[in-house]
């Protein structure tokens, strides 16, 4: 509590005090039930303001001395009462949380012995603001405990920070994959008292949201996001080369330009009826013309219709060979085809006058919470590319708050935001021109915190299609956690992330010498009454890897291998012990009846 508290609990209580003894004194003792308060001034004439109002500040220093000594004596706790309740705690097995109310830290876990014994005086492994920032992924297998003892605790804990703050509690991107995220995340913020600020993305949810209504932004970014979520959902299946990534970016961009400069407004069903229908392509393109025609298409617009009409009329694409052109088509169609079913084209393809997404840039000015809840079990593909344009849309929105800010004073600074993502393999994306490891090397300043769980490193690698690609990423991330891991190639590449450090290395020898041995014929061997045995031991110092393959095997459930950045330095490797958010938050790990 600070100074200015404690003087305001201390005037209330002298203030309640005071209003007790005035009370007395009029009301209970009599005291002036015979004659008015104006004969009691009259009868001391000029005197009688000191008289009255003398007695009455003295009751009242009275009554703060009174509130002081209630204070110091029965709410205040001194230092030395503290650490003796502080001890008492400890000595009772009371799970004491090392972060201050409003501290903005992440408790990660327990550090205990390395070889998973229980250190009686454990220490804890923190990540401040500054390590934050920088990003955090926690990688295991299914069934280790990635979502119950790291993304919830992680959650519950980032909204605590600030949470009395309104300019600067916490806005977040939460992305649900599997479709039982979402419901804890949503009671963890209602806890809170945060569900006005939460926006649920889903067909039927009662917000409309338009992937690519994005009026000022070039229709090429668009077009690579697009593409971006085909790239996921191929999986790097051989057929992604530069020449059909080119052809199929173009074919989209054209498309979405055509549309959006002719009709002012543009959705992802209208692209997929102009890429399928060739008819009707034709006939937007001799309105387009009419329009230019009639000077109804601003000057500054007319130039770049032009282009997109000469794309579709020229070699780009009309004289290209029917297989050709039926592959880019064909590779183009899939990221849209969904959107002409009226579950989906009612939500995601609104008219323009129905959209009510704020954007994710009430996400930073006002802490609007975005949860997509649309797992692949219910809608298949669809909630994996609603996903990554969402993400991706929300990571240039942060990227751009610096600059943002510089000439809108209205942009809110002081917001962290976080973007906290389940089963991120579904939803990582590398473009040439967005892509999530350009993101996370830049997104410090903006003060975003990102905090992405997966299985493995070779489901990433798959998704992204390279081990370049993979190397850049985790590069920028630096952070890590590991739970238990399944596989070879994601057990060997957090070995080497962990590095080395130099381990004892013990070597036995054992030497026998005969000096007098004969040949016995009785045993068919070799005889001696003269034989000299000597054992040897030496000890060499040797760097080896800080955990090899196998302890990331052998880990136990809610046990991890820790690698983080914190303080302006590196912390471990080492073993931490989570807290799963179901578990009682004043027990520690190896507390029975947590």
């Amino acid at each position: 509590m600070n100074k200015n508290k404690i003087l305001a609990f201390k005037l209330i209580i002298s203030f309640f005090i005071f209003v007790i003894e005035i009370s007395y004194l009029f009301v209970f003792s009599g005291f002036f039930s015979n004659k008015n308060l104006n004969y009691y001034f009259y009868y001391f004439n000029d005197v009688k303001l000191v008289l009255i109002f003398l007695p009455l500040t003295m009751w009242f220093f009275s009554a703060y001395s009174l509130s002081s000594i209630i204070y110091n004596k029965y709410i205040y706790l001194k230092p030395a009462k503290k650490k003796k309740i502080k001890k008492a705690a400890q000595n009772n097995n009371i799970y004491l949380w090392p972060v201050k109310e409003n501290e903005f830290k992440l408790v990660i876990g327990e550090i205990h012995n390395k070889d998973g014994s229980r250190k009686e005086k454990y220490d804890w492994l923190t990540l401040n603001e500054d390590g934050l920032y920088t990003g955090l992924i926690i990688i295991g297998s299914t069934g280790t405990g990635k979502t119950s003892s790291c993304a919830y605790p992680f959650l519950d804990q980032l909204l605590n920070c600030n949470k009395n703050e309104e300019d600067k509690r916490i806005g977040a991107l939460i992305l649900d994959v599997k479709g039982d995220f979402w419901k804890t995340a949503t009671d963890i913020i209602k806890n809170y008292g945060r569900s006005s600020d939460t926006i649920i993305i889903e067909p039927g949810s009662g917000y409309f949201y338009n992937p690519i209504h994005y009026p000022n932004l070039d229709v090429s970014i668009i077009a690579e996001r697009l593409y971006s979520v085909l790239e996921n959902l191929n999986s790097n299946d051989g057929r992604q080369d530069s020449f059909w990534k080119d052809k199929s970016i173009n074919l989209l961009a054209s498309a979405i330009g055509l549309l959006r400069i002719t009709f002012k407004y543009v959705t992802l069903d209208a692209v997929y009826e102009i890429i399928s229908d060739e008819e009707k392509l034709l006939n937007i393109i001799n309105y387009s013309k009419k329009l230019i025609d009639l000077k109804k298409i601003n000057e500054s617009d007319e130039g770049n219709l032009l282009m997109y009409i000469d794309y579709f009329s020229g070699s780009d694409y009309k004289n290209l060979d029917e297989r050709t052109k039926g592959i880019i088509k064909s590779e183009s169609l899939r990221v849209c085809s969904d959107f002409i079913k009226p579950l989906y084209k009612k939500t995601f393809c609104a008219p323009e006058k129905d959209l009510n997404f704020p954007g994710f840039q009430e996400v930073i000015n006002k802490g609007k919470i975005i949860i997509l809840r649309m797992p692949e079990s219910q809608y298949g593909l669809t909630g994996r590319a609603i996903g990554i344009m969402l993400k991706l849309d929300y990571f240039r929105t942060v990227l751009n708050r610096v600059y943002n800010a510089v000439i809108n004073n209205k942009i809110n600074t002081a917001r962290p935001v976080l973007f906290l993502c389940d089963e991120y393999q579904n939803y990582v994306t590398s473009g040439d021109i967005e892509s999530d490891g350009e993101f996370f090397a830049r997104c410090r300043q903006s003060k975003a915190i990102n905090i992405m769980l997966t299985q493995s490193y070779s489901s990433l690698k798959l998704k992204l299609g390279s081990e370049e690609k993979l190397n850049s990423l985790i590069g920028n991330i630096r952070s890590s956690v590991w739970l238990s891991l399944s596989d070879d190639y994601s057990r060997e590449k957090a070995s080497k992330i962990c590095d080395k450090e130099f381990k004892a290395k013990i070597t036995e020898n054992i030497t026998e010498q005969d000096d007098s041995a004969r040949f016995n014929s009785y045993i068919g061997g070799l005889l001696s009454d003269d034989n000299t045995l000597s054992q040897g031991t030496s000890k060499t110092m040797e760097k080896m890897p800080a955990f090899d393959t196998d302890d990331f095997a052998n880990l136990k459930l809610n046990q991890a291998i820790y690698r983080i950045y914190s303080d302006k330095g590196i912390k471990g490797p080492g073993v931490a012990y989570l807290h799963p958010y179901y578990y009682s938050k004043y027990k520690g790990y190896f507390d029975k009846n947590r």
